[in-house]
């Protein structure tokens, strides 16, 4: 992920984003909802409703404009995962919670599911104690969890081999060595903090109704998503959706590989629709002729 290299220098430098600014006010954003909509697939939490980006800097900029009715001097500029923050050592330094082993921000009490948003003010803020305790102790669940084994080790993650990564960010082919091992997920992966024991213990839904599920996740097969058009695809499942990020071929191929570990013989005619629909797309025809083999091996065609 080249941007995170580019935005260094913003990063060390809060200036460079507010030049007035003297605080950093952190937040964090609930988004656990605790079904799995669908039973052929898997969609991280945070991706089952809206754009978390969208819902949150709305809540950031109403922050705004109740604190201007107390300092009517304040300049502030509001931040959700899409500037050039280094988010989680904020939460940290803020007493938010600690680092873990999965490389999530952990909550004392509250687990991990949430998302992080930045605030930068010229308001002279009390400073908060940093969270200096580590609380993972000797548990290594999330580590012996991964799919994919993407941990290097504890804290360290190899985002090449993470699911998450494979199948949002990456818009190219996703190699073969890794495609059993992302198994059912669709779009993203949460099996590190499922198995986590604070989130075990103290996760709790959240209420805010933008992150509850699209019908479409509990409604739609397979099958019928892999027959989408592009059209279909920005008129059903793109608006307002974090699943837009890998755009249209994206969710094209991460079905394919789904398809294809999920090795279901009725699934071979959509397959094999849909190879003749991307056939011109190297890319695709390759991820489903991959999925066509893997059903046909299972079936033992």
């Amino acid at each position: 992920m080249g941007y995170l290299e580019r935005h260094a220098p913003l990063k060390a430098d809060l200036k460079m984003l507010l030049p007035s600014v003297k605080s950093v006010v952190v937040v964090g954003c609930n988004y656990y909802g605790p079904d799995q909509p669908s039973p052929e697939f898997q969609v991280a939490r945070y991706a089952r409703g809206d754009d978390y980006h969208g819902l949150m800097k709305a809540l950031l900029e109403q922050l705004i404009q109740a604190l201007k009715t107390h300092y009517p001097q304040l300049e502030a500029r509001a931040f959700v995962d899409s500037g050039p923050l280094l988010e989680r050592e904020l939460a940290v330094r803020a007493g938010l919670g600690w680092i873990g082993k999965n490389s999530c921000l952990i909550v004392p009490g509250q687990g991990s599911w949430f998302l992080l948003g930045a605030l930068l003010t010229n308001l002279d803020l009390p400073v908060s104690e940093p969270f200096e305790a580590l609380h993972c102790g000797s548990c290594t669940r999330c580590l012996d969890a991964c799919p994919t084994d993407a941990f290097v080790g504890p804290y360290t993650l190899d985002a090449r081999k993470c699911i998450a990564y494979l199948t949002i960010e990456t818009r190219e082919e996703i190699p073969t060595a890794l495609r059993s091992g992302i198994g059912s997920h669709l779009f993203g992966c949460d099996v590190c903090q499922e198995v986590c024991p604070w989130n075990v213990r103290f996760a709790q839904p959240t209420q805010q109704s933008g992150f509850f599920p699209r019908a479409w996740l509990s409604e739609k097969r397979l099958t019928e998503l892999l027959l989408l058009t592009p059209h279909e695809f920005e008129l059903q499942i793109a608006p307002r959706s974090p699943i837009k990020r890998p755009k249209y071929r994206g969710f094209i191929r991460n079905l394919a590989v789904v398809i294809g570990n999920s090795g279901r013989r009725d699934t071979l005619p959509a397959l094999a629709e849909a190879l003749e629909r991307h056939q011109s797309d190297p890319m695709l025809a390759t991820h489903l002729r991959w999925a066509m083999e893997q059903v046909e091996v299972a079936a033992g065609l």
